[in-house]
């Protein structure tokens, strides 16, 4: 049947105390992710994020406490990869350090810490600032892949602040090398090769050309990347996709590519700034080489979502596995654009 975004419509009903215990009904919808099948809920509440927290003081405090990233330590304090893997030990590109990541996320996992500089707030995030991160980081996968041909999947990660799952506000990428995909990436992947397998072609065309015609959640396109809000948001606030056409696997991007996204990440960044969010996750999925597949890049927003600093993330979506969001994709995306013209 091709691409399809299916909304499930329902109501859920109850005597509001805000309209005087009168019988209210409240829409929701149920949304299936055109590639997985997977579901999300979005319910387009009238919310606003609460204003950000003084980061100075969080500035402070995360410098009171020991920084391994710091210029002054880093040196004694971060690991060195054996010789067979990384000959130099650490990969220097520019201001960034590729070294080893302590928590063995897979066979070949590393930190790429951005810069000297302990805390780069979000606006100043430009591509310039982050090309050298994105580099090491390539760098890395590609030296893998060269030495390991039993490594199929590759990944580049990013936790920006505390509501984003970083322990640390030194900026600082993860990339993650291995032979088993994380269940995410393999739901992506098998649902990839499932389509390529019922229409003959990739998904990844049939759901560009789609959403071209819909024009309800495409971004733009910038060198040869296509960004688009995702149907099926993962996060409290809408979600954003990057994806390479052309790519199937990050070892074959160059520097245009590189750039390329990260012209369009710092769009987002400024997008975010300018919504009173400080936080994100960033996540680029990569195989070795597939022709079903396409090269992507999701990234979510983060937030504690009231002054009291509550999660954006429940049972729903920590246990139950369901995504919630309470904005429409398609309202935020007018928003975004905004940011691409």
């Amino acid at each position: 049947m091709g691409v399809e975004f299916k909304i499930i419509q329902d109501t859920m009903r109850l005597m509001n105390p805000f309209k005087e215990f009168s019988l209210d009904e409240i829409t929701f919808e149920i949304r299936v992710d055109p590639l997985t099948g997977e579901t999300g809920r979005i319910f387009n509440l009238p919310y606003k994020p609460p204003d950000p927290p003084d980061i100075s003081q969080l500035e402070k405090r995360s410098k009171d406490t020991f920084c391994p990233f710091c210029p002054e330590v880093i040196e004694k304090s971060t690991p060195l990869f054996p010789k067979e893997i990384i000959p130099e030990g650490r990969i220097r590109v520019g201001d960034a350090l590729l070294v080893p990541n302590l928590l063995p996320l897979d066979r070949y996992t590393g930190v790429v810490i951005l810069s000297s500089q302990h805390y780069i707030p979000m606006e100043e995030l430009t591509p310039d600032i982050m090309l050298d991160a994105f580099s090491a980081a390539h760098l890395f996968i590609r030296r893998v892949a060269d030495m390991d041909p039993n490594v199929h999947f590759f990944n580049i990660n990013w936790n920006y602040m505390p509501p984003a799952g970083s322990s640390i506000i030194h900026p600082h990428l993860q990339v993650n090398c291995g032979e088993i995909p994380t269940n995410q990436y393999r739901i992506q992947m098998d649902a990839c090769n499932r389509y390529h397998a019922n229409h003959g072609q990739s998904f990844w065309k049939d759901f560009m050309d789609a959403e071209r015609k819909k024009q309800e959640r495409l971004v733009g396109e910038i060198d040869g990347t296509f960004w688009v809000m995702n149907f099926v948001p993962q996060s409290a606030l809408p979600d954003i996709s990057c994806i390479f056409p052309e790519y199937d696997s990050l070892i074959r991007l160059g520097e245009k590519e590189l750039t390329a996204l990260l012209n369009g990440l710092a769009r987002v960044l400024q997008y975010f700034n300018g919504e009173k969010l400080y936080s994100f996750n960033v996540s680029i999925y990569s195989e070795r080489e597939n022709d079903a597949f396409r090269l992507n890049a999701r990234i979510c927003p983060r937030l504690l979502l009231r002054e009291i600093g509550n999660s954006d993330h429940t049972y729903f979506q920590h246990i139950l596995k369901e995504p919630t969001s309470i904005i429409s994709p398609e309202s935020a995306c007018k928003r975004l654009r905004t940011f691409f013209d």
